[in-house]
C-alpha cells in the first residue's frame, strides 16, 4: 500500500502519483475520470469493446498508450505536467528513503521523444503487466524508483531552450 500524493498545480488535470517502497504509480487522471463517468452512465454493464468506444476524444488523449514491452506514450499533456510528475516522485520522502536504504539508479538507457500529438514516447523504464496489449489505453503505469533519475534526465532534455 502506498501514499496517494496531491497533484501539484502543474500536474493537474493530467497526472496523479501514488508512491510506495520501490516504485510509483502514475495515473492518467482525466482518463480515469472518464472510466468512472462511463461506468456510472452504463451501470457497469459494458463489454471491453463498448467501454473503449464510450470515451470522449479528450479522455482518450489523456490515457497512457502501450506500444511494446518497453515503450509507452504519456497522456497528451504539456511537457511541464509530466516533468512535475517525475519531480514529485524524486522529491518525495519515500524516494529519499529508498536511496538511503541503498537504492541505486539503474542504467536503464531511458529514452524520451516528443511526438507531434503532444505525447512523450518513453522507451525503457516502465513495468509492463502481462494483461497489457500493444495499443492499449491505460489508466496508469508503474515506474521503478531505479528508473526515475534516468527518465527525469531524458524528459528534461526535451525542454525547449535546453
Amino acid at each position: 500500500m502506498g501514499a496517494c500524493l496531491n497533484p501539484t498545480a502543474d500536474m493537474r488535470p493530467w497526472f496523479n502519483v501514488e508512491v510506495s517502497g520501490g516504485h510509483a504509480e502514475l495515473t492518467a487522471t482525466t482518463y480515469l475520470h472518464g472510466w468512472y463517468r462511463i461506468r456510472e452512465e452504463s451501470d457497469g454493464d459494458l463489454t471491453d469493446e463498448q467501454l473503449a468506444t464510450a470515451y470522449t476524444d479528450e479522455e482518450r488523449s489523456a490515457a497512457w498508450i502501450t506500444y511494446a514491452s518497453d515503450t509507452f506514450a504519456t497522456p497528451a499533456a504539456p511537457l511541464s505536467a509530466f516533468l512535475a510528475t517525475l519531480r514529485q516522485i524524486a522529491d518525495h520522502p519515500a524516494y529519499g528513503r529508498w536511496k538511503q536504504e541503498g537504492g541505486q539508479p539503474r542504467p536503464t538507457g531511458a529514452r524520451a521523444e516528443m511526438r507531434d500529438d503532444g505525447r512523450v514516447l518513453i522507451t525503457g523504464p516502465f513495468i509492463r503487466h502481462p494483461s497489457d496489449r500493444d495499443g492499449d489505453l491505460l489508466q496508469s503505469v508503474e515506474l521503478l524508483y531505479g528508473d526515475v533519475a534516468a527518465l527525469l534526465d531524458a524528459v528534461t532534455a526535451l525542454t525547449p531552450g535546453r
